[in-house]
């Protein structure tokens, strides 16, 4: 259940997705804000969606980073979800323990549109599962807006996790958010967590650098829970900003760190980008399936030919994002995960 911003390379790897990864997954996209009002960005956003996704993807919707209008009869929420309900588009939407009861009715909305399903995200924001003012917040939910358990997925978002000393301190909290959770019949229960530091500009160049990805590591301790997988691909858990003209970089996933590379703009007229993938192609954390492992890889090679475009920003993310997406599944089906679309 990858976490994914609205962004453009965001939606490039989605577009890209084989047939036989879509039944195994499930994304969350976070409607970007842009300053120019939220249904503006709304819009934006289903405009992204209906020509990005893949036939019989189910996406999530969360618009938790939208201010909402100030006037007028119309919402985000519900107009994502009337759109993509009138193009045949499939959505959960996704809503929190603490929501505003306008929120809810939105998310109510978007649900009867759709199969009636919906996503709890439980976040930084949410309080002690064992006290009583959780419980009373979640029988909030069942009188306000009817949530039905057994209709709705819980995702536990332990947002982000960046040392073996945040490993020791989350891997406590998430097992008791997880007991409490498997009191109830959800659809699924899933612990998303991310590990990307916010930038990488202090990183060196010229030479690719390990970090460990303890967002999965996380996982592989709780996994005897028998809780779904999720993350925030190779993003940092919060929204930012977009940077200028950002050195060309890539952030590759491997089975336990990423490999980050980034390759100054030099006085050439060579664009850095294809001996950066050269050196990526040459390297033994390549995969062995080479260029077939994903979309992305298939991009990267190609520029490792010297052949096409050195691309943007934008698509050095749709690169490695599709190749995160591939590998995460990969890495999972090796490790006899259960499959979160049976439960749909």
């Amino acid at each position: 259940m990858p976490i994914l911003k609205g962004r453009e390379g965001e939606f490039r790897a989605i577009a890209q997705l084989p047939a036989a990864l879509v039944w195994h997954m499930l994304p969350i996209f976070e409607v970007v804000p842009s300053g120019n009002g939220s249904i503006r960005d709304a819009y934006r956003f289903t405009n992204q969606v209906r020509e990005s996704a893949p036939a019989d993807l189910t996406i999530a919707v969360d618009v938790r980073h939208l201010t909402d209008p100030t006037g007028g009869a119309r919402r985000p929420l519900r107009d994502i979800a009337e759109d993509l309900a009138a193009w045949g588009i499939p959505m959960l939407p996704v809503l929190h323990l603490y929501d505003t009861a306008a929120r809810l009715a939105d998310v109510r909305h978007a649900a009867d549109l759709h199969n009636g399903q919906m996503i709890l995200r439980l976040g930084s924001d949410t309080r002690d599962p064992d006290d009583g003012e959780a419980e009373e917040a979640l029988e909030r939910l069942r009188n306000e807006i009817g949530l039905n358990i057994e209709h709705c997925h819980v995702v536990l978002d332990v947002f982000e996790v960046r040392s073996e000393r945040d490993l020791t301190r989350v891997e406590p909290v998430v097992r008791k958010c997880v007991s409490w959770a498997q009191r109830y019949p959800w659809r699924s229960v899933t612990v998303a967590a991310g590990a990307m530091p916010q930038s990488i500009s202090q990183l060196p160049v010229y030479t690719p650098t390990a970090l460990r990805r303890w967002d999965l590591r996380l996982w592989q301790r709780v996994q005897d829970l028998g809780i779904q997988y999720a993350d925030y691909s190779i993003a940092h858990p919060g929204m930012g900003g977009a940077t200028w003209r950002p050195m060309p970089s890539l952030r590759y996933s491997d089975d336990e760190v990423w490999w980050i590379y980034r390759w100054p703009r030099g006085a050439i007229d060579r664009h850095p980008m294809y001996d950066l993938c050269k050196e990526l192609v040459t390297s033994d954390h390549w995969p062995t399936q080479g260029r077939g492992f994903s979309w992305g890889d298939r991009e990267i090679a190609t520029r490792a030919d010297g052949v096409g475009g050195p691309g943007n920003a934008a698509n050095w993310r749709a690169w490695t994002t599709s190749h995160h997406l591939a590998q995460v599944m990969d890495q999972l089906g090796r490790s006899g995960y259960s499959d979160l679309r049976s439960k749909f």
